[in-house]
């Protein structure tokens, strides 16, 4: 069973704002961007009834968050749509998804 975390620090209540334990091991992927823009689409990731499937950890936060990750995806701006869907092509990139859904450009060969 997976596991979803809304985080909090007593020193920094927001630099990791969500971070999703998968039910088998794999990478560790850290998004990190402005918060205001990432909230919603922690929602939206939120909604995906196929994220119980997901293999590792994905962690969204803040650009000044400091966690160990194997991956880290810096996001500087951009509709929250083309966000959306860019975490889910590197999740799938990276073998944490089955990618399947996922429009074909925008994961790499």
């Amino acid at each position: 069973m997976s596991d979803v975390q809304m985080l909090e620090s007593a020193d920094r209540p927001c630099d990791l704002l969500w971070q999703l334990t998968g039910a088998r091991s794999g990478p560790t992927l850290l998004v990190t961007g402005d918060l205001d823009v990432l909230a919603p689409i922690v929602e939206r990731l939120q909604m995906l009834p196929s994220l119980v499937y997901l293999r590792g950890t994905l962690m969204v936060g803040s650009s000044d968050v400091t966690v160990e990750a194997d991956e880290v995806m810096a996001l500087r701006s951009g509709a929250p749509s083309e966000v959306y869907w860019s975490i889910l092509a590197r999740t799938a990139e990276l073998g944490m998804i089955s990618g399947r859904g996922i429009p074909a450009n925008l994961i790499a060969a």
